[in-house]
């Protein structure tokens, strides 16, 4: 995170009507849109006054509103087409929009009309004259064509002879400094040799020099450094970033320092950016986007000043977090941002931990405190570390000695007040959560982490409309910092934006999409989920959520196929697994539920309700493989089987044909229970198919001891006595059955066929 500190625009205007007096002290004390109002009501009643224009203009400029800067400029040229001042206000917003050839032929004509305003000469003239040296020294970029590259190289001297002649004349000094192209890259490692390597990659054909600082590496982090032809200075660690970072701002010699961690890549679209952001001088340093990657695809950006003129006055400050920013404001040096971006992977959870990063760091800022006890940006920085390390108790409590002492401009302020409102949340202070979110919003902390934050809390307490309302603000925020184009569909780079790029992408149609869903509004939430699985197809939580949607909508096919999508993920197959259980037992289809009943039954041998519901699917769809599977999963388990379990996995063998195995189980369930008559009846069902009807008979017998009243009982044992040939005593068994079930029609029928046996032997 780096500190920002408000950059001063210059006013040319110097001899103006008293009546514009309070309006110009609202400017230099930065209150900026009151300013630009006084100006514009001036305007109204004086609408060719030069100086009003310039003041107007400039409280644009504080505010960045550039593209109305330059309209306005536009407008009071035409209202006052001979005014230097204002002359002078255009070269200055082309030099700061790196339009300098338009502003070349606008400032020779001012230095021809004996235009030498001090400041003016400083802040355009002087750029301008760097700007060209570094074209003129920038080898990458020169035509190909060998006249060609003369002729621009000769008009380039040209032009910075004649403003150097201009600034001579006016006894402007030009400052001793460095002025060209050439960029030194510094980076500090220790035991980095895993991530060097594809770091100094990222930047090759970008930097001429590579200076490494080592604070004590055990691996081959030197070797590769020398490979890429690093310049390696070795020097020991004192708990300390600034110190071994001006070490190797020390040693470097470009024109331009570019910073890297060993664990970063410049992103190979930046690399151009980088090459022109050099050639324009006028700026001292570039803020560049770092994407902190937190797991794939996650990230959380912020700004940092990486790219910096190597200007003899400039030293790093800090022993963590390090800055280089109050030492470029102490020289009045101007900054900007480019579309250039820094991919970080030192906030992968693995390396935090193997690194022990939370620790380390704790242990840093906390010593800088001791030196600097009100120093609110290490205050934020240990709540946002103990937010990082889950301590949510102590974020709350740091984050409380921030965020009411912040002006809000700070480009941490958001992610600040978000995570006090975060921590509450998760640590279910809901109320309080809110109250903080609304001081947030009165003191016009407009920030899209605040207003995503206060969204899951009014999610999480069951206001889903009011959620809705607090995701389009976060929108409608993004679009105002530029993070969002105007039509708040895709993000753009190179915003002044800080804080969780999801907040504004990908969880903001997530939890849209569940606040959608928690209302009814079925079509709508499905919509939001198609249009995030456009943006990240194989995130497992999104089609977890979508899969419920379809479900809900009667979708039940594409429910299953956007289940199994998320089951690929070995993170999130238990949570799928379950979800198309679910998804077949709620609708009565037990047949599809098994296979994923089986998968979760035996991913959790501990919760055996699903190994129940396992059985009872395989069991209502007559799987009976899956029956025995699920039996011989429990016993591998070692849990006990009792009887009855033994009869229905004896009776799902049964039905495979598998009688011998089946016989085993009945076995033991009348081991168990010898009481039980269904165990001894399935045993004759088994010795029946065996064969051994005699055998049969006796478990007939004595299952009918025990359940007299068994027809079903009586009509087996007749069988086993018919098969045997002994007539009488199957005739008396069917009769029995009848007796006990007239409706018998097996029983009747057999027993005719028993009577004609008889007659037949009888003759």
């Amino acid at each position: 995170m780096s500190l920002v500190y408000r950059q001063q625009v210059p006013i040319f205007a110097e001899a103006y009507p008293e009546a514009l007096e309070p309006a110009f002290e609202q400017l230099r004390a930065f209150e900026s849109e009151a300013a630009y109002a006084a100006f514009q009501a001036y305007l109204g009643q004086h609408p060719n006054d030069e100086h009003a224009y310039e003041g107007a203009i400039v409280a644009l400029l504080q505010q960045t509103r550039w593209n109305e800067a330059e309209q306005l400029t536009a407008q009071a040229r035409a209202a006052c087409p001979h005014s230097r001042v204002l002359k002078a206000r255009q070269t200055w917003n082309w030099v700061y929009l790196t339009r300098e050839s338009e502003a070349y032929p606008l400032v020779i004509e001012l230095l021809e009309q004996g235009y030498h305003h001090t400041d003016w000469l400083r802040e355009v003239v002087l750029p301008l004259r760097n700007v060209l040296i570094c074209h003129a020294s920038d080898p990458r970029l020169a035509p190909c064509r060998k006249r060609d590259r003369q002729r621009q190289h000769a008009t380039l001297l040209k032009g910075i002879q004649t403003l150097e002649h201009w600034l001579e004349r006016y006894q402007f000094p030009i400052p001793d400094e460095p002025v060209g192209v050439k960029i030194s890259l510094n980076i500090i490692a220790c035991n980095e040799a895993k991530y060097l390597e594809a770091c100094l990659q990222s930047v090759q054909g970008v930097v001429d020099e590579i200076v490494l600082v080592d604070t004590g590496s055990t691996d081959a982090t030197v070797q590769i450094a020398e490979r890429f032809g690093a310049k390696v200075i070795r020097t020991e660690w004192h708990h300390d970033f600034s110190e071994p970072r001006n070490l190797a701002l020390q040693h470097s010699t470009g024109d331009w320092i570019f910073v890297l961690d060993a664990d970063e890549r410049l992103m190979p679209d930046s690399k151009n950016a980088i090459l022109n952001a050099v050639r324009h001088p006028q700026f001292a340093a570039y803020h560049l986007e770092i994407l902190n990657e937190i797991r794939e695809g996650d990230y959380f950006v912020h700004r940092l000043v990486r790219l910096f003129r190597r200007l003899p006055h400039l030293r790093w400050e800090g022993a963590i977090h390090e800055q280089i920013v109050p030492s470029i404001a102490t020289q009045g040096g101007r900054l900007a941002t480019i579309s250039a971006r820094i991919l970080h992977l030192g906030y992968r959870p693995e390396l935090m931990q193997q690194r022990d990063k939370i620790q380390r760091n704790l242990a840093l800022i906390q010593r800088a405190l001791e030196h600097n006890p009100e120093d609110l940006f290490q205050k934020f920085n240990l709540a946002n570390t103990y937010f990082s390390a889950e301590d949510y108790a102590q974020a709350v409590s740091w984050a409380e000695q921030t965020c009411p002492y912040l002006r809000g401009d700070e480009d941490y302020a958001g992610q600040a007040w978000a995570i006090w409102i975060g921590s509450l949340l998760r640590m279910n202070q809901l109320e309080e959560a809110l109250r903080v979110g609304a001081d947030a919003l009165a003191r016009r902390i407009d920030h899209p982490m605040v207003h995503y934050t206060l969204a899951t809390v009014y999610f999480h307490m069951g206001f889903y409309q009011k959620a809705l309302e607090a995701l389009e603000a976060v929108r409608e925020a993004a679009v105002r910092m530029q993070v969002l184009t105007p039509d708040g569909e895709a993000i753009q780079v190179g915003s002044p934006y800080v804080g969780d790029i999801g907040v504004v992408g990908h969880k903001w149609l997530y939890l849209r999409a569940k606040c959608l869903q928690a209302l009814g509004r079925l079509d709508e939430a499905a919509a939001s989920l198609e249009r995030l699985l456009q943006i990240r197809p194989n995130d497992a939580m999104v089609l977890l959520e979508y899969g419920q949607v379809l479900a809900q909508q009667g979708a039940l096919e594409a429910a299953e196929r956007a289940y199994l999508q998320a089951a690929s993920q070995a993170e999130y197959a238990p949570a799928a697994q379950q979800l198309l259980a679910k998804l077949w037992w709620d609708a009565g289809d037990y047949g599809r539920a098994v296979p994923y009943l089986r998968a979760i039954a035996q991913a959790l041998p501990n919760e055996p309700e699903w190994w129940e519901r396992w059985l009872h699917a395989a069991q209502e769809s007559h799987q009976w493989r899956g029956v025995v599977e699920a039996y011989e999963f429990r016993a591998a388990q070692g849990d006990p089987i009792t009887a009855p379990m033994h009869i229905n996995w004896g009776r799902a063998l049964w039905r495979l044909h598998r009688y011998e195995e089946a016989l085993e189980h009945f076995t033991r369930a009348i081991e168990l229970d010898p009481g039980d008559a269904n165990a001894f009846l399935n045993a004759g069902d088994a010795l029946y198919q065996l064969g051994a009807y005699a055998q049969a008979a006796d478990a007939y017998a004595a299952g009918i001891e025990r359940d007299p009243y068994n027809a079903q009982a009586w009509f087996t044992l007749g069988n086993s006595y018919f098969r045997m040939g002994v007539y009488d005593a199957a005739k008396i068994a069917y009769e029995r059955a009848l007796a006990l079930d007239p409706s018998h029609e097996h029983a009747r029928h057999n027993l005719e066929l028993t009577n004609e046996r008889i007659r037949t032997t009888a003759a």
